[in-house]
Formats: C-alpha cells, structure tokens, sequence
C-alpha cells in the first residue's frame, strides 16, 4: 500500500496486484483510521512516551481477564474478548506478505497483519493510520448572557420592534434573534468554562464527569468542534497540531461530535444503515480493489464485534417505530461512527435513558473501537458504575466550569484522598467524583475538616499546585514536541488524501471534506431512498387510495362535461383541480423535509455526503411513484370526467400533469429548505400558495390581473402547467353555443345572424367556438404554446431543485445546545437557609422505623395477594402473582427487579391507574379499601416529566394546589403550602422560571423538571407518594439529588413508595424496605435493607447466595443474584417457603388490624368524591391557566396573525379597488371564494396545539385535578379570542383595499360572518383532533373534509349543474357554501351594474325593428342583463348583469336567507363544540 499524494514516493511493490484481503486490510487502516496493531504485542515507537507501565498492563488485562457476562441482572451483549479475538481474526484472514519471496521463505500466504504492516511502514517511510491526538490548554467559554431573562409574551415583540430594528442596523442575525430573547454574540456572556487543561492521547478514553452545569456538555461540543452557539472561545483546542478552523473546513467528519439521540432512519434495517455508511466512505481504488469483498468482510465483522448479530436484519426504529432496543441502537451509533472513520470521537451524555447494562454494552463497544482502531475518546455519562467507570484511561472532574481534576482514571480517588476527602467502600468512583463539592454528602478524613477544599474555585486552585496538574503540562509540552518531530498532522492530510475518491485528478476533491465523489454518493443515495420509500408501504397504499378516491369524487361532480359553451368553465375547473390537487398533495413533502433534516445535518457534519446530492436522490425515486400517483388519478379522473378523447391528448395530459406534480414537490421541498420550523414553513407554503393558485390566470385571467402584479404571473410555475393543460384540452375542441351563453334566446329566436354567443372567443354568425379561440380571448393563453409552457414548467422543476441543494449545502438550521432560564420576575438569587428544611435534614440523617403510633397518625397501605392477568392473543398473560407488602409513613420502600419484572405494573394497580386487565387481591389504605378521592389524595409521579411549558414553576405549584387541596382550604393556606414546597426541594432560585419545553432553548433543566414532577404531587398534600423511575435519565449527582429530597419528604412523615432500575450503593443506601420482582411478578424479597444493606445482603447469603463483597454495590449484587439463579434455582420459590416471607404476611395483617382500630377511617373529608373542587371552580381555573398560556405562546399565535394580515393583503392588494363592472363582478366572486379558502390554513395551525394541550390535560387527569368539562370548555374558549382577533385583522387589511360594499350593516354582516367562519375554522380542527391521536393523523385526514367542503360550496360547479346525486345531500352539508353564500348575497345584493365598453355583447337584428323590440320576448322569461340603447335599429349592445342579484340568484341563491346562513354557521360551530366535548370525554386518557 502507498499514499499518493503528489509528495509520495514510488516504490517496486506499489505495482503488485491488489487482492480482496489486501484491499479490505489497507482500506481499514488507512482509510478507517485504525492502527491494526493496537492490540499486539508491541505498543512500540510513542507509547512509552504516552503511557507508563501500568496503565499498559491495566489495557492488556482487559482483554485477558474474565469478563461478567450480566450486569444489574441483564445479560451483556458486547464482549471485550469476543471483539478482540474477531479482530485478531480478521487480522490474519485477510493479512498477505510483503513480497512473494516472503511468502515463499514463510511458506504460508497469512502473515500477522500488524508486523506486515509495521515492516511496510518501515520499507516506504511511511504511516498507514490516522491517529491524532486532541490538546485542550488554558479553555474558556462564555455563552448567551442569562441575567435577567424574561418570558415573552404576545406583545413582546411589538415593544421590542425599535431595539430589533437598531440591533439588526448592525447585525441583521444579531438584531433577528434579539427580538426573541435569542442570544448574544458580544463576547460578554456568561462564563461557562474557565482555563480548562487536559490531553487525551490516540487510543485513549477520557470520561468527563460534573454536576448539572457544570458544563460538560459545552466542554464536548467545543472538543467536537461544534462552535456555533457560543460567544467566545478562548484558548487552544487542536486535533495532533490540525487547527479547529482547518479540521472544518478540510476535514469535517474527522472529528465526530455525537448528542445524546439516535439519530437513525427508522425503517432501514441495523445492516443496511451501516451498510450506508461504508458505502459513503469508500476509499480511492488507489487503496481499495476489490469493494465488494470490503463492503461485506467489514460490515459483518463490525456487527459481530459490536454485539448486533440478533438485530443486524430488524429496523432500527424509534420511538413512534418498532424497532430496536434503546441499548442497541446506541451501539448502532457507536458503529456507524467507526465505519465512518472518524479520528475523535465525541460522545455527550449518549447513556441517557439506558439501564446499566446497555450502557455498559455502550461503553465496551466504546473500549472496543478505541483500542482496535486507536480512536481519541471522549465521553461523558449518566450514572458510570464502577465496570463502566473501570474502561477509561482518563477522567476530567468539572464544577461550574472549572477544573477539579484531570489525570489517570486510576489516580483519581488517591488524588483526593490526599486532599483529605475519602472514598467509602461502596461508592462508586463516578458518584464519589461529581459529589466532592456537596459538604453534606462527602466524607472528609479527620483533620482535613478545615483543610480540604470546599468550593469550585478552591479544588481548582489545589489542582493547578498539584503533581499531577504539571505532569498535564508536561505531557502537553512532550506532545507538542512530538508534533515537531513526527508532523502526525501531515501524515494525516497524507492518508485522507489517499483515500479519496478522484483527489489524484482533480485539486477539488483534494480540497473537498467527503472521502467519496458526489456521483458515488449519489447512487449510494439512491439506493438508499429507494429502501426508504419501500419500507413504508402502508404509506404509499394510502396515498394511491386517496387519489383513487378523489378522482372518483371529482370525475362524479364533473360527470360527462357537455362539449357546450355550458361546459366550457366547467371543463376549465376540472384542470384546474388536477393542478390544485397536485399543489396540495406535494405540500405532503414538508413535514418530511422538515423531520428529516436532522438526519441530514449529522450526516453532513460527519462528511458521509453532499446534502445536495441527497436532494438529487429524492428527485430521481419521487419520479416512479409520483408517475404511479398520476396514472391512476389522471386514468379515473380523464374519462370520467369527459375530457377530449383521443389517445396524443391524453397521454399529453398525463406528461404535463406529471412533470407539473414534480415541479410542485421540488417547490415546498425548497420552502422547506429556506424555512427554520415546521410552523414558518407552514406559513410560508400556504402564503406562497395562495399566490401561485390566483396568478395562475384562471382566477384572475391575465387580463384583469392589476399591472404591478402580473410579474407574478410570469414566474407561476402552476400558470404555465396550467396552460400547457387547458391548450391541450382546447386545442382541437369545437364548443356548440346553447342556452344561456346565446343571446338573445328562445322560441322566436332561430337565426343565428341575429343572435351572440357570450361564450368568450365567438364569432357573429357561427353557432360553434373554437377552444382555441375561446382560451386566447377569455386566458390570453395560446394553444401553439403548449410544449413551450411544458418545457417552462421543466425548467421551473430544475430550478427548485438546484436552488433547494444549494440552501442545503450553504445553511443549517439548529438549536443553541443548551438551555436558559428565563423569568417572570426576578427571582431570589440567594435564599436563606429555611429552619424546617434543616430540621428535616436532620431527622433524615438519624432514620428509624415509626412506632405504631406514627403509623395511626399517618397513612399505611398494605396489599395482600395481588394477582394482575391482561388479555393477550390467545388467552391471558398473569404479570403479577401473589405480591404482598406495606408502606408506612415515614419510610421510603423501593420497588426493584429486572426487566419485566412487573415494577411498573405493580406500581400502576397499587396507585390505581391501570384501565384494562384484572386485578385481584386486597389493597388497604389505613385498613379499608380504595375510596373515590385516592387517586386525588394521592401522588403519582411519572417516568415521563409531562408539564405545561408556559407556566412558571410557582404557577405551575399553585395550580395543583388550588384544584387538588379541597374547596375548604382557605387560598392564603394553599399559597403557603406552596412556598414550603418549593423551600423543600430546594426550588427557589427557578420558583419565577417558566417550566419551558425539554426540546427547546428555554426552561428548567431536567433535574429541575424532576423535582417540578414531585413538587407538584406534593402540593396535594397526598397520603402516599408513588414514583415511577424518578432517577431515569438524569446523572448521577442529579439522581442523588432527587433521592435525597424524597429522603427529605420521608422524614417530614410522607409514604413513599418508589420503583428504581438500577441505583448506585449511594442511592440505594437512602432507601429503609425493598420490595424484589424476579421476571413473572414473582416476590423474591421484601423487607429491611439494614446499616449496609447487611439484613438484605445476609438473606440471600443465607440461602446459599455468593457472598457479596464489601466493596460491591448490593442492588447489582442482588439482582445479578437473582437473574442467574445462583446457589438456588428459584429465588420466588426460596422467598415464598422462608421464614421472612411469613413474617412478612404476618406483619402485614397486624398493620391492618391496627389501623382498623382507628375511629374514623375517612382519608379526607368527602371521601367520595371524585374531585376536590366543584366544576365552575374547575373551569374557572383551567380557563385562566390557559389564557395564560396563549398570551405568553407569542410564536403560535403570532403566526396565525401573520397568516391572516398576509392573506388578506395578498388577495386585498389583487382584487384592488373592484369596481360595479362584469369583470370585476366576477373578481368579488372569487375574491370571497379565496377568503373562504383561509380556513383550511387556519385547520392546518390550531391541530398541533390541541394535541400538545391534550398530552398535558391526559397527564393531569390521571391524578383527578379535574374532569373533562374543564378541559373541554377551555380548549374551545380560549382559542376563540385570538381567533376573533385574528379575523378582524384580516377584515381590516381585506375589506377596504378590495373596495368591498361601503354600506354600514353590509359591512357589519361580512366581519360577523368571517369572525364566525374563523371560529368554525378552530372548531372544526379541534374536532378532528379530538379523535385522531396526534396531529401527523390529522393531517391526513384534513383533506377528507377540507377539499369536500370546497368542492361542495357551489362555486366551482353551481348548484344547478351539480349531478343529483351531490346535490341532494353534499351540497347541504358544506360549511363553505352557507359562508359563502351569505358573504355573496351580501355584498352583491341591490348592487347596480355598468358594463364597460369592452364587456357589451353586440348583435344585429332585422330590418324595420328597435333593439327594445326585439330582446322584449327575450327578457320577458325572466333573462337577466340589459339593453345599452333600446331604441338602436342596428347593432345592440347587451350587458350579461343588471344588478348583481341576477350573478348569484343564477347559482340558486338569495339575499333574504343571508341571516339563516348566520344562523346555519353557528349551528355547525355548536356541532363542533359537542363532538369535541364528546370525543374529549371518550379520548381522555392513555390506556395503561
């Protein structure tokens, strides 16, 4: 193998012949960047320099020592010897000598890879592995400043408008985010990290541990070279001497930054996602022959090594998709960031969410890739046990941003022992490390107490005098040296050069950060979305079927169009549908586009491909499907229908429609690109839209567009698509003029010499027009021009798609990476020590269990035989089997087991919140069963923290307090028992913090959200406090954190009964009983846990269990115990033949007994009752609480604002000004027709909200705050003024521009029946919303009732025209056509009107007669219009409209019902309302 690099050298054996094996084997080393001879014998050259003696015996004891096979009583899927010997395996397999003397002299053609490759290196004087070590010196980070942060509301940005207008004088970016409390980039922010230090070596692990904010996680991103989002960075960060600058923009991908989501195409399978990313990093044929045998070797390797062979053919799915555990999808990163070849990996916070042993699982696959391909390493975790802490070289202690410690992960407890703070036997190192600044949790050695350091800034200062902060220093100095000496940058430009694709041709490629070409990427691509759009088949079933299904519909209402001058508008319509439908069905690509981004950018960022080459691929495999999608709609819709018949016209319809829908999906991808959110991309579409459908000349044909808006015109992709349609259709059509479109007419009018056709384009004395008459004098659209509109409309299809790859490549748009507090007011900075607080600490420091007078004066709950069966496919499954146990007030019970054990389960019946399966057994409260109010009474804090993110934490207290305390609580008492909470668990620093959304850049953090969750269970004063994995996702201090404040509760007299998967020594030490499930619901222990988990640890030894070590952590030794069943077969059967077991029965009964001896048995008064407070008072305060919310949700609402003065300015500006003439008569027709079309935009917004405010109402139900009437009603109301609000100001903007009817009550009536229109809108969402179950469901549904009610409304097909079997029921049941209407009849009624010159239809008539005389037979049947001069004997001139109650009475409509049309719209609001209230009350709660 060579490097050829134009600077390379040639040698006799570059010309030997590549094989397999050797294309596979250099490929992994210099393409990869792994040193295949990392797991040698001889770690030679640097790594003496790099590491001393010891901690190279502790790598090689890794992979020689025994390994445990399960952890927390989960079996492990990754195994250290397993990946270590595969590799060594493949080493030999695919190893060749150097020569064909060697293999001669060898007599064996397998070699040992790593001394091939070492001699080979020695031969050409080169290296074959990227290997860069990463030097942070003397870091510092300064963010968005955070002090004095409010939370926005409606009006915020309007009186921020001057101080965004100065700040975008001088930074346009700058001033755009200031309006919305974003961040500044003055360097002047807050400091987030101060003068960090350290060094982390090719082939070494470093682990970053701190408190939350301590700012590990900017410390990550800043290491992985994500910058964006910070102020300042001061410092040195370099990559084996590579600047950050450079590694960007030379290469990106190099250096692999990786957040804590899984960020995977859900239906592609484990082996074809990372099948992918080898693809997209395919070496040069320079380094690589034989691809396929690389492809395969490698990929299967890397999944056995990774421990994914039982998933490798499962999709990896998601959290709406089936797929892959949590735990392996991790490793699916992991893998696919080793594939990709990334020299630093960096690796933030990725265990959240696992149990012990995935994330052990993830961290050995870690080990795995560091050691085999000598990656640098850097990772930071929640809750490290001591295996998973064990597998690091390193650790980095932070503390609000400085540095405690940096140095040997083996050195790191002596470190602080000799400053005087110890490690206790069964702590962890990780907990013993992140709590060293908590005083009331550390040990300190006696007499250190005043020595050793207390704060931040005084273990920092210790650090920087210390040994180990020089020899730091002077590894970075010995490193810098080494640079000089070796230049491994250099080396490393050399091997990436190498390996890319065409960088021996072209300077480009050599400059380019992708390791393949764009043509290869793109057929990668290819494949891939290909897999893609097949993997969703019931998506694509649906989308045929809703073509089928609306051809149908639409073919039926324009069924068999008449070759008339009656059918001749008509005919127009149906075309002009096909496009609309086209428009609205591509509009489908943007929350595709907009989800999926995500994927993108970290593809992007690890350099995998161009995203426009991503684009391009999308393009191609849209184009057999959108194809299918035509065919079948164009096949129903074309004969139905009635269309000219020949075979060129309808292929030509079906190539036009086509490549129109191809156009149109290019378009709203491209709106996609440009836009931040899904909810400006929304907006922006539908506001383009309604441009492109009115200046598509059929509307507005082009001669009555105002001339500064015909530009638009110009540039409508659907005009011309249009256009090359209707010339298609009209080209070869003769239109017979009859019935009205002649005129005059009727029994004495037979002469065609005296009559005109109205029908535009007709000729005097023929009673047929031709098409392409009729199209040029009515649409000045030629039908000569039909292949050049194609090819327009081909081009316009290009140009979206290259605009959009060019926005993809230039722009990104993502979070800041972290979150701020922002506030209502400004909260106390620094409170008090509060006297209650330390009291309960103290008591909570000296535990002891209550007598049985604290158990009469609080709560006991005791359950006797519980059994839980649920219905499965063919039969019942029993989850739980025969459980007994108690609580007692005071005391902290946990309730612990394996996966599947039934923890949850068992938590759910004892708190009453399971809805479907059986439960028997008795459950006691205070020795009686279950009352009404216990799901009030008591607490139930779930996994999930679900709250409502516009509340401040104080709001949020106050609000449970006031519906969950009973109506006899004075409100002065409910507010104090507030204040006492937040004092209790420490929450008064963020009491005025608003809540905010864990997804977004504002709000609490997540150890903040989790007391939030407690706290507002706590505030109901509950009998018992059930908690469901209260420590899930959190690190280890947060999670210590959490359990010390319920330690907290516990001492002021609280039940608690907790479920927790796999807690630290620490953590488990704060509990006092412990209730064990082994898989099956089985009891396998309940009772004490002692001084050290002694009386826990001492039953299972007694019962023939190992005997536990005494620095072992006792919940892993138990269920590690239990799981494998040693020393008895069945620890159930052991537990339920015990003495314990019996005493355990035993105590249970007698607790019951004693608390039946109490005289009232009553929880709370009212015992009954479901809720504590009355309906009204319900209502009342849901009401007020989600008033608020509305008020400070600006972006939601302010949207819809835009939405309504945009629209209205749009089609104000385009109907300008109308005057009482035919054209424009016409033009307040469709003016009202597209004020009616705002209301499918209004049904597209409101849907995400109700759905978000559902998910809060379910959660909050659960607990019985209130029922569904309150919820019901507030939802409805409160979207109501800011939906009259909106309306006005699309009145406002409207109806004056337009030039609408000035008379008073004319006016009145339009802007009650739009705010009415607006209303029905909201309802109509809600309503939708209320049965599906999110708003991706909605959406698809939406069109089912939008497009029927436009269809419906009389407009595009009029009542009399509409078939009967429509007209019969449809047409009276849309909304539209009442709106519409009412709107009409309004606005024309008594309306005189004057043709202008132009607009008169003129006509001959005999000799020896007046004009008067000859039309009188005509308008004595009743015909509308008028004579110009009655008493002409030549030419007549005759005006279509006298008024403009003859243009709507011709559609079947009349003034005098315009008030039935107001009351009919009200009915359908009140229809709404109940099917709302009704699907509410059905769809209230999750099953569980």
């Amino acid at each position: 193998m060579r490097s050829d690099s134009p600077s390379s050298t040639q040698h006799p054996q570059d010309n030997e012949p590549h094989t397999a094996a050797s294309s596979v084997t250099a490929s992994i080393r210099g393409a990869f960047s792994p040193d295949i001879s990392a797991t040698s014998d001889s770690l030679e050259k640097h790594s003496v320099e790099r590491i001393n003696t010891e901690e190279a015996k502790k790598r090689d004891a890794r992979y020689n020592e025994p390994e445990a096979g399960e952890s927390f009583g989960e079996p492990l899927s990754v195994s250290l010897n397993r990946a270590s010997s595969r590799y060594r395996s493949i080493q030999r397999s695919l190893s060749i000598p150097l020569s064909p003397e060697q293999a001669e002299a060898g007599g064996n053609t397998l070699f040992d890879l790593s001394a091939w490759l070492r001699n080979k290196e020695n031969v050409e004087e080169t290296k074959y592995s990227k290997q860069l070590g990463l030097v942070f010196d003397g870091l510092s980070v300064r963010g968005a400043p955070v002090a004095d942060k409010h939370i926005p509301t409606i009006i915020t940005p309007f009186y921020k408008a001057l101080p965004m207008l100065f700040h975008a004088f001088s930074s346009t970016a700058k001033g755009i985010r200031s309006i919305f409390g974003g961040k500044d980039h003055d360097g002047n922010g807050k400091l987030i990290l101060d003068d960090i230090t350290g060094f982390c070596s090719e082939g070494e692990m470093l682990l970053v541990l701190g408190q939350p904010g301590a700012g590990c996680s900017t410390l990550l991103r800043v290491l992985g070279n994500d910058r964006r989002t910070y102020s300042r960075i001061d410092g040195e960060v370099t990559y084996g001497g590579i600047s950050p600058e450079e590694m960007h923009r030379s290469y990106r991908g190099e250096v692999a930054y990786n957040q804590e989501e899984d960020l995977h195409h859900p239906t592609l399978s484990v082996r074809k996602t990372l099948g992918f990313a080898i693809e997209c990093k395919m070496p040069s044929r320079r380094v690589l022959q034989d691809r396929n045998a690389f492809r395969t070797q490698l990929l299967d390797a890397v999944i056995d090594m990774f421990g994914l062979n039982n998933c490798a053919d499962t999709i990896v799915g998601n959290a709406f998709v089936r797929g892959c555990s949590g735990g392996e999808r991790k490793r699916v990163s992991i893998a696919e960031q080793v594939l990709i070849g990334a020299t630093v990996n960096v690796w933030d916070g990725s265990t959240r969410g696992l149990d012990s042993s995935s994330a052990l699982d993830y961290v050995r696959s870690l080990r795995v890739a560091t050691d085999m391909l000598k990656k640098t390493t850097v990772v930071t975790l929640y809750q490290a046990s001591e295996n998973i802490y064990d597998l690091f070289d390193k650790v980095l202690v932070l503390d609000k941003g400085r540095c405690l410690y940096f140095g040997s992960a083996d050195h790191a407890v002596e470190y602080f022992d000799r400053l005087g703070i110890y490690k206790p036997p069964r702590l962890t190192t990780a907990d013993f490390l992140t709590g060293l600044t908590q005083l009331h949790e550390r040990k300190v050695k006696p007499g250190y107490e005043n020595v050793a350091p207390k704060t931040a800034a005084e273990f920092a200062e210790a650090f920087k005098r210390s040994d180990e902060y020089a020899r730091v220093k002077q590894e970075i100095s010995d490193y810098h040296a080494r640079i000089e000496r070796e230049h491994p940058g250099q080396n490393f430009r050399e091997i990436v050069q190498a390996s890319k694709m065409g960088a021996g041709k072209s300077k480009l490629r050599r400059r380019s950060p992708y390791t393949t070409t764009f043509s290869y990427q793109f057929m990668a691509l290819l494949k891939r979305e290909w897999m893609l759009t097949l993997g969703s088949p019931a998506l694509l079933i649906f989308r045929y079927a809703y073509n089928i299904a609306f051809a149908i519909i639409v073919g039926t209402l324009f069924f068999r169009l008449p070759a008339t001058s009656d059918g001749a508008f008509t005919r127009g319509g149906v075309i002009f549908f096909t496009i609309l439908f086209n428009s609205l069905s591509a509009q489908a690509e943007i929350p595709k586009a907009i989800t999926g981004r995500q994927i993108v950018y970290k593809h992007k960022s690890l350099a995998l491909y161009h995203p426009s080459a991503y684009l391009l691929s999308q393009v191609i495999v849209d184009i057999p499907f959108m194809a299918v999608q035509i065919i079948l709609f164009s096949c129903i819709l074309y004969w139905i229908s009635g269309l000219y018949a020949t075979a060129g016209h309808f292929f030509a319809f079906l190539l036009i429609t086509f490549v129109t829908g191809l156009c149109l999906t290019a378009f709203f991808r491209f709106v996609a690109a440009i836009s931040v959110n899904i909810e400006m991309a929304h907006m922006v579409s539908g506001v383009s839209l309604l441009f492109l459908i009115m200046y598509a000349g059929y509307i507005i044909p082009y001669g009555s567009m105002h001339p500064w808006f015909r530009w638009i015109y110009w540039i409508d992709p659907i005009a011309y698509g249009l256009s090359s349609l209707l010339g298609n259709e009209f080209s070869q059509l003769q239109l017979l003029c009859a019935g009205n479109q002649l005129i005059p007419s009727g029994a004495n009018y037979n002469n065609i010499d005296y009559q005109v056709c109205t029908l535009q384009g007709a000729k005097p004395g023929n009673r047929y027009v031709s098409g392409a008459d009729y199209l040029e004098a009515g649409y000045r659209v030629k039908t000569s021009r039909k292949w050049v509109n194609f090819v327009a409309v081909l081009c316009f299809w290009i140009l979206f798609v290259l605009v959009s790859a060019l926005f993809n490549e230039l722009f990104q748009f993502g979070g800041e990476g972290y979150t701020i507090n922002v506030y209502r007011k400004r909260p106390v900075r620094h409170p008090e020590p509060d006297e209650e607080v330390e009291k309960y600490d103290q008591k909570a420091r000296t535990r002891k269990q209550p007598t049985d007078e604290e158990v009469l004066a609080g709560t006991m709950y005791a359950w006797r035989g519980i059994n839980y069966t649920v219905p499965v496919k063919g039969g019942q499954r029993k989850l739980l089997d025969d459980v007994w146990g108690y609580v007692q007030p005071g005391t902290m019970t946990a309730l612990m087991g394996s996966s599947g054990a039934g923890k949850t389960t068992l938590l759910d019946v004892l708190a009453q919140r399971k809805t479907i399966g059986k439960v028997e057994g008795d459950m006691l409260i205070n020795g009686i069963p279950p009352p009404k109010s216990f799901r009030r009474v008591t607490g139930y804090c779930e996994q999930l923290d679900v709250h409502n993110p516009m509340s401040t934490v104080r709001e949020a207290l106050r609000f449970a307090a006031y519906l969950r305390q009973p109506a006899s609580v004075p409100k002065e008492q409910k507010d104090q028992d507030v204040e006492r909470v937040i004092r209790l668990l420490g929450l008064e620093n963020i009491a005025n913090a608003l809540v905010g959304d864990p997804e977004g850049s504002r709000g609490i953090s997540l150890e903040e959200r989790k007391r939030l969750t407690i706290a507002v269970e706590l505030v109901a004063k509950p009998k018992i406090l059930f908690l469901d994995e209260p420590t899930s996702g959190l690190d280890a201090q947060a999670a210590f954190n959490i359990v010390h404040f319920l330690r907290r509760l516990a001492a002021t007299g609280e039940t608690i009964l907790c479920t927790i998967h796999q807690p630290s020594s620490l953590l488990f030490e704060q509990f006092d009983r412990l209730l064990l499930l082994a898989r099956g619901g089985h009891t396998t222990y309940f009772g004490e846990i002692g001084d050290d988990a002694q009386a826990l640890i001492q039953y299972f030894e007694r019962n023939g269990a190992p005997k536990c070590s005494p620095d072992a952590n006792p919940a892993e030794y138990i269920l590690d115990v239990v799981a494998s069943g040693a020393g008895k077969a069945d620890w159930s059967k052991v537990w339920a033949e015990s003495p314990e077991a019996a005493a355990v029965q035993a105590e249970t009964d007698r607790l019951i007994a004693l608390s039946e001896q109490k005289g009232s048995h009553k929880l709370i008064d009212n015992d009954n009752a479901r809720y504590s407070t009355s309906t009204w008072f319900q209502i009342r305060t849901v009401f007020n609480r989600m008033m608020l919310s509305y008020w400070r949700d600006f972006e939601y609402n302010l949207s819809r604002f835009a939405l309504q003065v945009v629209s209205a300015l749009i089609i104000g500006f385009t109907f300008y000004r109308l005057h009482n003439n035919v054209a424009d008569l016409q033009n307040r027709a469709f003016a009202i027709f597209q004020s009616s079309i705002i209301s499918v935009l209004i049904i597209n917004q409101v849907q995400p909200q109700f759905v978000r405010q559902r998910q809060w109402y379910s959660r909050e139900a659960s607990s019985n705050q209130y029922g569904w009437k309150a919820f019901a009603f507030s939802i409805v109301l409160t979207e109501w003024p800011y939906s009259v609000v909106a309306s006005t100001l699309y009145f406002v903007c409207f109806y004056w521009t337009s030039g609408l009817n000035s008379l008073s009550d004319r006016i009145g009536y339009f802007y009650l029946l739009y705010v009415i229109l607006g209303i029905f809108s909201t309802t109509l969402a809600q309503f939708i919303s209320a049965f599906t179950p999110n708003d991706i469901i909605s959406a698809l549904i939406n069109p089912i009732f939008t497009a029927m009610m436009l269809l419906f409304c009389g407009v595009t097909n009029p009542y009399p025209t509409m078939p009967k079997f429509w007209r019969r029921w449809m047409y009276w049941i849309s909304p539209i056509r009442y709106f519409v209407e009412g709107v009409m009849t309004n606005e024309l009624h008594g309306t005189k009107i004057e043709c202008n010159d132009n607009e008169y239809y003129k006509f001959n008539i005999p000799s020896n007669t007046t004009c008067g005389d000859y039309t009188k037979a005509f308008f004595d049947t009743g015909a509308p219009g008028y004579i110009r001069y009655s008493d002409a004997t030549s030419q007549c001139q005759y005006c279509p409209y006298k008024v403009g109650d003859e243009y709507y009475e011709g559609l079947g409509w009349d003034f005098k019902y315009r008030y039935r049309n107001f009351g009919i719209m009200l009915a359908f609001i009140v229809f709404n309302c109940l099917a709302v209230f009704f699907f509410i009350k059905v769809y209230k709660v999750n099953k569980r």
